[in-house]
């Protein structure tokens, strides 16, 4: 049977601050069901349910002993005449504005920078960038680095960390809020002084082996709850999360997503649907000799009015080959990689105002 619809009161057209990332509904009275929802829907976010992994805020009717997202902000909201005269309960749909302006209001615990870097196409090079972009922004406080690509090869094997003791990916649980921030960047391997790797293990657990369940499930829930706990805790993260994919946690999350592509007529093609996918978006295009188009032409098909250029560096190629690609960035400009930290010092340029 399908809940009826009752029309919330209207949304106001401007709203002030950022509303959350990802909200769980757990309501049983489906008019008042249909009333968060078509809030949700005003807002353009998507609700999921009760048992969304690290949602950031819980929308729910039920009594306090019966809820419990791990890490999120809990609304309760409350029918019409529904009794009571608790200040916490927002009753609907009198109260829109007010459930508005609290999924509105910053969530708690947000101090941090998540950066999340995409390749448009294969073989871009969005390993290396992301691995730049968080080395050069250890100067301003702990960089975390995760590869949250379940198919990715191994972001550390590009910094040389790859024979490093220390955590990885499949070892991070995601549950009770996920991981100590502090318990995880003592844990995990350092690539320079401010900058850390969590990268993904050379081996999978087989199903059902060692966490429980599949590896690649429990993969994508420990990058994700390494990365709401550093960003949580006011670090700033650079997350590798390979492909594009519309309802990556992560992306939906990202404060600002790098998006590299190919000067060539397939990667201008993805670049501009990976761009018009992304709340906030920073273009960086692959060059090298021989390419069919100019980078000027995939910006401008792709409907974007400012990018970055990555060129073929040979110095860059050798060191991520042999694991030096740290060390070199590190060096005051970049070393033999000057002009990949410049690139990076711009993209890192880009996050919002106010984030950082």
């Amino acid at each position: 049977m399908t809940p009826k619809t009752r029309a919330p009161h209207p949304v106001p057209d401007h709203c002030p601050g950022r509303p959350a990332a990802a909200v769980a509904v757990d309501v049983a009275d489906p008019d008042l069901d249909a009333d968060v929802r078509a809030v949700l829907a005003a807002l353009a976010l998507d609700p999921g349910s009760r048992d969304a992994t690290l949602a950031d805020v819980l929308v729910t009717d039920r009594p306090e002993s019966a809820t419990g997202v791990a890490g999120a902000r809990v609304l309760r909201v409350a029918a019409e005449g529904a009794g009571g005269d608790d200040d916490g309960v927002v009753h609907l749909p009198s109260g829109t504005a007010d459930l508005i302006g609290a999924l509105m209001s910053p969530v708690a615990g947000r101090g941090g920078v998540l950066v999340a870097v995409v390749g448009a196409v294969g073989g871009c090079g969005a390993s290396t960038l992301a691995a730049a972009l968080a080395i050069r922004a250890a100067g301003s406080g702990r960089s975390l680095l995760v590869e949250a690509d379940p198919r990715g090869t191994g972001v550390d094997l590009v910094l040389g960390t790859e024979a490093e003791p220390g955590l990885r990916v499949e070892d991070v649980r995601a549950e009770l809020g996920g991981p100590d921030p502090d318990a995880l960047w003592e844990a995990v391997p350092e690539v320079v002084p401010g900058c850390r790797v969590l990268a993904r293990a050379r081996r999978r657990e087989p199903s059902g082996g060692g966490a429980g369940v599949p590896g690649r499930v429990a993969a994508p829930g420990g990058a994700l709850g390494a990365v709401l706990a550093h960003r949580g805790a006011g670090g700033l993260v650079v997350c590798d999360a390979g492909g594009f994919a519309g309802d990556d946690p992560v992306l939906g999350r990202a404060d600002l997503v790098v998006v590299v592509t190919r000067a060539d007529l397939p990667g201008a093609v993805a670049a501009g649907r990976v761009m018009g996918d992304v709340r906030r978006g920073a273009l960086v295009i692959r060059t090298q000799r021989g390419d069919p188009l100019h980078a000027a032409d995939v910006a401008d098909s792709a409907g974007i009015a400012g990018w970055h250029v990555l060129p073929e560096i040979r110095a860059v190629r050798g060191l991520a080959g042999s694991g030096g690609l740290g060390r070199s960035l590190g060096r005051g400009r970049g070393g033999r990689a000057r002009r990949l930290g410049v690139l990076a010092d711009a993209i890192l340029a880009e996050v919002p105002p106010g984030v950082r």
